[in-house]
């Protein structure tokens, strides 16, 4: 009796451990905060060529080194969002979960939004869409290119959905 008690609970302590373990891993739930977004001076629709992009084996180890600058050469611009849309966009933004931290690719690809700051920075924001699902980046950047703040990826097709919601560019 005592031994089929100590193999139940031995059972139930390893199950226990795993689940604890597999959740531990998991990444953080984060959303931007509109309040962030009060030094908008404009927002872009780009396209960004870049064949070199590297993805990460794991996301679990810090890649903060491994991030690429971004480089302006390689940035096609494709429109503009009207002014009127800002708020709304923003508020759209604010509502898509993000993978806090979450390090799938060394940098951006494809089409990408471009939010830019009356500082000179501006947050890159790619994600995963029907036709092209090798980038999952968002994150911020100085006027010159440098790596600012690495925020996380999309979770979902949020990214999709604000394109095509509030650019005349569908995806």
């Amino acid at each position: 009796m005592k031994s089929k008690r100590i193999k139940i609970l031995t059972v139930a302590a390893v199950l226990f451990a795993c689940c604890f373990a597999l959740s531990a891993c998991d990444p953080s739930r984060y959303h931007l905060k509109v309040e962030d977004f009060v030094d908008v001076v404009d927002i872009e629709l780009i396209n960004y060529d870049n064949p070199t992009q590297k993805h990460f084996f794991s996301w679990v180890p810090n890649h903060t080194d491994d991030l690429k600058p971004f480089d302006a050469s390689k940035m096609t611009h494709l429109e503009n969002l009207e002014p009127s849309k800002t708020s709304d966009f923003i508020a759209a933004l604010c509502e898509c979960e993000i993978l806090g931290k979450y390090y799938a690719y060394d940098s951006p690809k494809g089409i990408c939004i471009k939010v830019n700051f009356s500082n000179g920075d501006f947050l890159i924001l790619c994600g995963a869409y029907e036709k092209h699902n090798s980038c999952r980046y968002v994150g911020e950047f100085s006027a010159d290119g440098a790596v600012k703040n690495f925020i996380g990826c999309f979770n979902g097709y949020c990214f999709q959905d604000l394109v095509n919601d509030y650019f005349e560019t569908q995806i």
